[in-house]
């Protein structure tokens, strides 16, 4: 028995599985949804990147500390000897203890790491399909999204580049 072969160059076939085998439109209205339906994954996408970036910085930014190197005027000084640290030498690093990694924020962020790598993953493999409306579909979803939240990234990036301890 022969089975059809996936074509591997770009094309416009309408009748063809897109992720999984049940996903087969037969018409040009179901092939239009699942391209509208690419193009909100692929958005929403976006939004699910922003969303998990601005929750990491938040908690980054509660666990930040004061500069050490600035004084109030905006001089920089370098100490001769550095402040000691209440916990030794590695306060710098995260902290890597049963309440960090316990904690609902950080299951949180495992979650919609799996989520955000899953969804890109699956949207990596439907671009792989090598079909013109279904790719343009995901790149407009990423292009759109980033464009609604790419500057909101970008504002909190300017805000924070003038701290010297982020």
């Amino acid at each position: 028995m022969m089975m059809d072969m996936m074509q591997m160059y770009f094309h416009f076939r309408i009748q063809e599985p897109i992720l999984f085998r049940q996903w087969k439109p037969t018409d040009t209205t179901g092939y239009v949804f699942s391209c509208i339906s690419l193009f909100f994954i692929a958005f929403c996408l976006e939004l699910l990147k922003f969303g998990r970036q601005r929750m990491t910085r938040t908690v980054k930014e509660k666990l930040a500390v004061d500069c050490c190197c600035s004084t109030p005027e905006g001089i920089w000084e370098i100490p001769e000897e550095p402040e000691p640290s209440p916990r030794g030498k590695l306060a710098s690093l995260a902290p890597f203890t049963m309440e960090s990694i316990s904690s609902w924020r950080h299951f949180a962020s495992s979650f919609l790491f799996f989520l955000q790598n899953f969804v890109d993953y699956s949207l990596m493999l439907v671009a792989m399909t090598y079909n013109y409306p279904l790719f343009f579909s995901l790149l407009a979803g990423h292009a759109i999204g980033y464009f609604f939240v790419g500057p909101l990234m970008t504002v909190k990036e300017v805000e924070n580049t003038g701290n010297c301890c982020s």
